[in-house]
């Protein structure tokens, strides 16, 4: 055994053998031989990287997975974020991890590697690529970026580990690490998310992990056994998919279908945003048809006047029978960007066609009740019809927020919804975000007979409701959301829970929370509104970024998974291609320079302009 300038305590492992070099601080070279003996680590999480052909894979250590092999970089992480070193063991040969009662055991194949030493968990992904936030308070949400990566989003990943004797196991990514709750993988409401997080994120792992859902999710709407092209809301370990999902009212008087579509309208905006991030047009032609399918449903479910007879879109306990504004706000969405992916390939006439049905759905929705959802007394959208003809209505966010936030609204209805939601900020804002003001108002026929589970905050809720503040460029409002998730995270750990209730009205106990512990959503959720939202790091079919950030403070960020470095100045604005390639921007700056002439030399920035920057190229565009 060979050191230098470091003594062998120091390190966070023992070995017995081999030749290890200090190169430069915190990082050393080890010479593997044909007889070295394992380097031991104390009791350690542990993550690998192992690519099969094109495929790349997370592995992490388990207690039913106690081996893994990898062929990438493995990660050695002590059990506490604040204590302790992280190790990253990169070369080209094969690393294998295994627990042992009394810790882990690392064997390497012989030859060189490259090990590389963190205090505590690194802001960074599986491949090393950091994300730094150089604003006032951008520590504490770094900090929490990074406990969400390595204890929730990594490990959720259990494709080459817990789920190998599953009956379909690519694509299958846990909601809770709590498996005694749910141990299914949802193509239903919670593959939206958890794709949108690893899209947020842009590492090489998660956009392969997000590829392989998608693939997932065609595979059950092809095998859909009534022919329809629907997801099922859960695919079970066993193999049992569940296609279909009714449940009744607290009182027994109505009953509801779960998340008919839901899953058909996420693949459409997850297979854009996929599109966008990998300019994978290999993958996108492979799956158009997929795609066409998946929209099928959808305008099978459309009746001839517009109207979108989905009934549950994301709650599962409140009981919608009918028709949904939000579901038809969402699914005009799906089917505006299917559309311009169909565009994009030179299928203009299934483009047309998809954008029609956009445009039927959402014209029709806008329209006063019956015909639509806009109630003309109230100046606001109800969230439902059922099939009844009774209107349903609390004041949802989301049935207002989204047809303001896709342009659907006409202008005095866009103005009465800012209003009413400015009128109850305080409630919607209690936790990011509460669906409702009127969480009290339910009825008995509205609530589930699981209770009144979704009357509460949830990051799907969130997710919308800070893209409609991004859209009116309020980065306070998102600054303080990302605050308030990060405190409450603190809290608990940073392992969250399923629903935020924060002893309101209902689940009145000693947390703010309720249902499944140790849940995804948000995790996935804080770095998609994190880095899409507030960074204002957007992919665009026609460009590598889209440019619109709405920080509500001067600072610099670094985000190395997109190749891009950038400092936010009063009087400019600088940006730095950090990638190994040329990359294709467009810049929307006017949230942060609002009432400002922007300039980029002598000409005035043009925010359809696409301005092409060279690995190590910067930009500046300066103010006035």
């Amino acid at each position: 055994m060979e050191q230098s300038n470091m003594q062998l305590q120091d390190l966070p492992f023992q070995i017995k053998d081999g030749k290890l070099q200090k190169e430069r601080e915190s990082q050393f070279t080890l010479t593997v031989g044909k007889q070295t003996s394992p380097l031991t680590f104390k009791v350690s999480r542990v993550a690998g990287v192992v690519q099969i052909e094109k495929s790349i894979y997370h592995l992490c250590l388990s207690e039913k997975t106690t081996k893994i092999s990898c062929n990438g970089n493995l990660w050695i992480l002590p059990i506490s974020n604040s204590q302790g070193l992280t190790v990253l063991i990169s070369g080209t040969g094969e690393k294998n991890a295994k627990l042992l009662g009394s810790g882990v055991e690392v064997m390497l194949e012989q030859g060189d590697y490259t090990l590389k030493l963190y205090t505590g968990w690194p802001a960074c992904d599986v491949f090393g690529k950091h994300l730094s936030l150089g604003i006032e308070g951008g520590k504490k949400l770094e900090d929490t970026f990074v406990r969400f990566y390595w204890d929730t989003l990594l490990p959720s990943v259990i494709e080459k580990t817990d789920a190998l004797d599953f009956a379909v196991s690519e694509g299958y990514v846990l909601s809770t690490l709590d498996t005694g709750t749910y141990a299914g993988t949802y193509p239903d409401v919670d593959h939206e998310f958890q794709s949108k997080g690893r899209i947020a994120l842009r590492g090489a792992c998660e956009l392969s992990v997000v590829e392989r859902m998608m693939n997932l999710q065609f595979k059950m709407m092809r095998e859909d056994p009534i022919g329809l092209f629907r997801n099922p809301c859960a695919v079970q370990p066993k193999g049992e998919r569940e296609y279909h999902v009714r449940r009744d009212s607290l009182d027994r008087s109505a009953n509801a279908e779960m998340f008919l579509v839901t899953g058909n309208v996420e693949i459409l905006e997850t297979a854009w945003l996929y599109y966008a991030t990998t300019k994978n047009s290999v993958w996108l032609h492979s799956h158009i048809e997929d795609l066409e399918g998946a929209a099928s449903l959808l305008e099978h479910l459309t009746d001839r006047n517009g109207k979108l007879w989905s009934d549950v879109f994301y709650e599962d306990q409140v009981i919608k029978d009918g028709m949904e504004c939000m579901s038809a706000a969402l699914a005009a969405h799906g089917l505006g960007l299917l559309a311009e992916l169909e565009n994009h390939i030179g299928r203009s006439e299934a483009a047309a066609r998809f954008k029609m049905l956009a445009d039927k759905l959402s014209s029709a929705m806008v329209k006063p009740i019956p015909q639509g959802f806009w109630n003309e007394k109230e100046s606001h959208f109800v969230d439902w019809i059922d099939r009844s003809g009774q209107v349903h209505d609390h004041i949802h966010l989301l049935a207002n927020c989204l047809p303001v936030l896709f342009g659907y609204s006409d202008d005095g209805q866009t103005k009465a919804v800012k209003n009413i939601i400015e009128k109850y900020f305080e409630e919607f804002q209690r936790f990011p975000t509460f669906l409702s003001p009127c969480i009290a108002d339910y009825t008995p026929d509205e609530i589930g007979s699981g209770g009144p589970y979704d009357l509460c905050a949830a990051g799907r809720y969130w997710c919308w409701d800070a893209a409609y503040w991004a859209s009116l460029g309020r980065g306070d409002v998102l600054y303080n959301q990302l605050l308030q998730v990060a405190a409450q995270a603190e809290l608990d750990e940073f392992h969250m829970g399923e629903r935020y209730d924060m002893n309101h009205v209902y689940y009145q106990d000693d947390k703010n929370w309720h249902g499944a512990a140790y849940y995804y959503e948000y995790p996935c959720v804080y770095t998609w509104v994190l880095m899409q939202e507030f960074l204002g790091l957007r992919p665009g079919l026609d460009v590598d970024l889209d440019i619109r950030p709405t920080l509500n403070q001067y600072g610099k960020i670094t985000a190395e998974n997109y190749g891009v470095e950038y400092e936010y100045k009063a009087n400019e604005f600088i940006i730095k291609n950090t990638g190994t390639h040329s990359q294709n921007m467009r810049f929307n700056l006017q949230t942060i320079y609002p009432d400002k002439d922007l300039y980029v030399k002598e000409e005035v920035l043009m925010k359809e302009k696409i301005y092409t920057l060279k690995s190590g190229e910067a930009l500046r565009i300066h103010v006035e």
